[in-house]
């Protein structure tokens, strides 16, 4: 009976573990299949984000197209036609560029001289009168006049354009449509709202004092903050023998003033920039022969920089060229200041004077780089240093006998806004000159653009 029973209890015990393994094993076998299914799927979702993020990378990567317009001319002065896409080299900050993309455009004969009677040229006149003071708006739209009145019996249409879009007028052969429509441009700049604001700011010194932190600009600018400030009949004392809070203080104000001036500046340039580029699809649909030419002071470009570059690309691929006319002329530099019995103040304004004019100098020169980038990058003419406007607009009006386009995708794809300076060679054909752009701006965020206008460029390009 023990035993019988001792052995009954061992055959259950037996069967228990056996079906305990059982269905262990069974479970273990049933869920193998699951489990390696969502380990799948869990490969297959790491590998899907994996190559988004590889695909977003290269996208974003990826290099910028560039298409630069180039004249060359041999040591006669007279247009070379006749080069091939071997024939250029192309550095892009010092790195040797392989061209992928070339053509050749050779401008007719008939469409090169506007006094040739029957000529036909449409003419889009820009005038940035966002830029213009009184002064300048008169100069600008009388020689205007003066030159273009006589284009109109020669076959040739004339369109009027601005870049506040207060005056439009269609290409016209009709003389007194032309100038009323020159009479209707208006300043928009107050000199006098300047001259009351203390301290007075121009744009580039705003953004050498934000953007390339300047001592010199900050010197300036404290000095006539100083002298503003200072109670009518009393002299302002030397900025040197202020206190360091009153110097703090003056400095915040200075670039509360600076932030608002480049605001309004930005919002200038960004208009002239959008007028122009209406007209570039405006002058698209008109027939051949066509030339645009701006008249302008130039501005600060900013972080506006690259979209000159993409505008004067799409004018490019639209093989619209543009020429410019920088309406600012001769710099007049200020006078020395009257001497005072105070030997250290007279020699703190004179360095101050000094400064400035160096300052107007730069200024020019940078607002001008606007002007040359739009001419360089389309093969137009840049004129510039000339009071007398009426000649500066028969300069700037020839069109080149040929001009090549050359494109290329940079090896450094690098997104950063750096300004990216280019060089272009013809070999095999002696002396050659060749007319090309100086660069041009890489993606970036606009503060990255506007810093590399001044770091990038202006310091290595104007001040050697």
């Amino acid at each position: 009976m023990t035993d019988s029973r001792i052995g009954f209890t061992s055959g259950w015990r037996k069967w228990a573990v056996r079906f305990c393994l059982g269905y262990a094993l069974a479970c273990l076998m049933f869920s193998l299949p699951v489990e390696g299914a969502k380990r799948a799927r869990k490969h297959q979702q790491h590998a899907k984000a994996a190559a988004h993020k590889a695909a977003a990378l290269a996208h974003r990567t990826a290099p910028p197209p560039v298409a630069l317009c180039v004249v060359v001319r041999n040591v006669r002065g007279l247009a070379v036609a006749d080069l091939r896409s071997s024939d250029f080299r192309l550095w892009d900050n010092n790195r040797l560029q392989r061209i992928s993309d070339f053509s050749a455009n050779i401008v007719p004969e008939s469409d090169l001289h506007v006094r040739t009677p029957g000529s036909g040229r449409n003419i889009a006149l820009y005038f940035d009168d966002l830029h213009y003071d009184f002064v300048q708006t008169i100069r600008v739209t009388d020689s205007a006049y003066a030159y273009f009145k006589s284009l109109l019996e020669l076959g040739n249409k004339v369109g009027v354009f601005t870049a506040s879009g207060d005056v439009t007028l269609d290409f016209t052969s009709n003389r007194e449509k032309l100038h009323q429509a020159l009479l209707a441009i208006k300043p928009h700049i107050s000199t006098s709202k300047e001259a009351n604001a203390c301290p007075e700011l121009t744009d580039f010194q705003a953004q050498m004092l934000l953007y390339g932190n300047d001592p010199l600009a900050l010197k300036i600018a404290l000095e006539d903050m100083n002298a503003c400030s200072t109670p009518k009949g009393q002299a302002d004392p030397p900025i040197s023998s202020l206190p360091v809070v009153t110097l703090r203080r003056m400095k915040q104000a200075i670039d509360a003033r600076a932030r608002q001036v480049i605001a309004e500046s930005e919002i200038r340039s960004r208009k002239s920039l959008e007028g122009l580029d209406k007209l570039i699809d405006r002058v698209s649909k008109m027939p051949d022969p066509r030339t645009v030419i701006v008249a302008s002071p130039g501005f600060m470009a900013g972080s506006q920089a690259r979209e000159i570059d993409l505008l004067s690309r799409q004018a490019t691929r639209l093989h619209i060229i543009i020429s410019a006319l920088d309406t600012t002329g001769f710099i007049r530099q200020l006078p020395d200041p009257a001497p005072t019995h105070n030997i250290k103040l007279d020699e703190e304004r004179a360095a101050v004077v000094a400064a400035k004019n160096q300052m107007m100098a730069d200024r020019a020169s940078m607002a001008a780089d606007v002007l040359q980038d739009l001419s360089a990058m389309t093969a137009g003419n840049f004129v510039a240093n000339k009071d007398d406007l009426e000649s500066g607009f028969e300069a700037a009006i020839p069109l080149p006998p040929a001009y090549y386009v050359l494109g290329y995708s940079p090896t450094d794809a690098r997104q950063n806004g750096r300004f990216h300076k280019v060089r272009i060679q013809v070999v095999r054909h002696g002396q050659m000159g060749v007319q090309a752009p100086p660069g041009y701006y890489a993606p970036g965020t606009a503060a990255e653009i506007a810093r590399s206008s001044l770091r990038d460029r202006y310091s290595k390009g104007h001040r050697k």
